[in-house]
């Protein structure tokens, strides 16, 4: 009778074996394929599946196993290379058909002339277009990046990155967004943004679906020059109406680990996504549940993370710039919207002309500026009189938008430098007077709201001639007089 249990036992657990191996293995999918330049492999290329993250052998094949819901196998592009683009979109994926077992995918490359070491790119937050005539206005802008692209060397190329909300809630509009940053005729690599996602569904899973659709994986890495750039999706819907918290899944970080596992220590990064991992030095120290779909909930994750690396987090959301130093080897830049509000006016709420951003990379350093709509790099402030702010009458004033700690801010008599302008929290005179008209807005509640790059300072005399002189961080002066 023992000897009948034991048997009984055995069975079980040999069937229980051979169902688990049977059922995993009609679980999983298999990958396998080779990354060329002229036919030639190439090694060290990272390629996924979002999940594993694997390298090219010397001959530049790969294989692996994954599950079979997986949308994409797809590739790190190396430095000194390029790959295809699409309507602005570069081809770096390879979307899976479905019911097939087995995958063979192989992504062709073709080597850059010269070197990448130096190149740059400009980055677009929220286009957030709703209709065709914002799309037009959004053509506008294209235009003003080409003809800045127009003014830089050849040898010094660009791409662009997305910070997202592509569109307004409208994904028709995702291929017209397509069709007027093709002309710029470089790749644009777009993050998703919480007006790009498909909501009204009962979990985060489908959240992302006709964003890839039109462009791919909705986080991914990328390498130019010394640079490495992750790009990911930290919109998490949670299954109800339009709501959404900021939010990197366990997904998302664990692929980040095993992308950058291929990284040097000490190497720069630029992440980019769409909502700000941080607000400022209050949510660093406490996060508040006021912030949850304005900042990063898990931000602390992301950070412990980045620590071997030299970070800039790039991100969009809010429609005002805000740089913040989150650590010595990470910075944060906000950046506003290539819409202003909302199509309604020049200016953000905070005064920030609409526009976007422009990075120069040398090696593995970065320099950076606000690109001004309809204006050149030269403009990067705006100043006031004594007696123009209506908050602040007895002092001239200034707004400096894409200021950080390391700028300096100074103010003239007569040709005598008299000292630094004082920071103050405050609304910028033109943008209040932009949107005080409520009937000839579309959105009611737009108007100017408080910032914190500010300035003013005291004139010792009302008839003196004061100019102002704001300092990057860079060391580029730029001036303005006030007549």
């Amino acid at each position: 009778m023992v000897k009948q249990k034991f048997h009984l036992i055995l069975f079980l657990v040999a069937f229980t074996l051979i169902s688990f191996t049977a059922n995993n293995k009609g679980n999983t999918i298999y990958f396998k394929g080779k990354v060329t330049c002229n036919g030639e492999g190439i090694e060290g290329v990272a390629v996924t599946d979002g999940v594993s993250v694997v390298l090219t052998d010397k001959n530049g094949k790969y294989s692996f196993s994954g599950k079979p819901d997986t949308r994409f196998v797809y590739i790190s592009k190396p430095s000194g290379y390029k790959i295809s683009v699409k309507k602005s979109v570069p081809q770096f994926y390879f979307e899976l058909p479905p019911d097939k077992k087995k995958h063979i995918v192989n992504f062709p490359l073709e080597k850059i002339s010269g070197d990448d070491a130096r190149h740059g790119f400009v980055v677009w937050a929220d286009p957030q277009v709703k209709t065709e005539k914002e799309v037009l206005l959004a053509k506008e802008v294209a235009n003003d990046l080409i003809n800045l692209l127009g003014n830089y060397p050849p040898d010094i190329q660009f791409h662009g990155l997305g910070c997202g909300d592509i569109i307004g809630d409208n994904p028709v509009l995702f291929d017209r967004i397509k069709d007027i940053l093709e002309p710029t005729e470089i790749p644009f690599y777009q993050s998703m943004g919480n007006h790009d996602m498909l909501y009204n569904n009962r979990s985060n899973y489908l959240a992302p679906g006709v964003y890839q659709s039109h462009f791919g994986p909705d986080y991914y890495s990328f390498n130019r020059g010394e640079i490495h750039y992750v790009v990911l999706n930290n919109v998490f819907y949670i299954g109800r109406d339009y709501f959404y918290i900021g939010y990197l899944t366990e997904k998302q970080l664990s692929w980040l680990e095993n992308d950058l596992s291929a990284v040097k220590e000490g190497s720069t990064i630029v992440l980019t996504m769409h909502i700000p991992t941080a607000l400022d030095e209050q949510d660093l120290n406490q996060f508040s549940y006021s912030a949850i779909a304005q900042a990063t909930t898990n931000k602390m994750a992301l950070y412990k993370i980045l620590e071997p690396y030299n970070t800039h987090i790039i991100t969009g959301h809010l429609h005002m710039n805000n740089n913040l130093e989150i650590a010595s080897n990470i910075f944060e830049h906000n950046i506003s919207a290539v819409c202003g509000a909302w199509w309604q006016g020049d200016y953000a709420e905070d005064g920030t002309p609409k526009g976007y951003a422009v990075f120069e990379v040398n090696g593995s350093e970065l320099q950076w500026y606000y690109k001004s709509f309809g204006y050149d790099r030269e403009y990067q402030f705006r100043a006031y009189k004594a007696g123009e702010n209506v908050e602040q009458p007895e002092y001239i004033t200034a707004n400096v938008w894409n200021w950080d700690s390391e700028w300096k801010v100074y103010w003239y008599e007569n040709g005598k430098r008299i000292g630094e302008m004082e920071a103050y929290s405050g609304t910028d005179p033109e943008t209040v007077k932009a949107y005080s008209d409520k009937e000839s807005l579309d959105y009611k509640w737009i108007s100017a709201r408080k910032t914190q790059h500010m300035f003013r300072a005291k004139p010792k005399s009302l008839s003196a001639k004061i100019t102002i002189e704001v300092i990057d961080r860079f060391g580029h002066s730029y001036k303005k007089t006030l007549q």
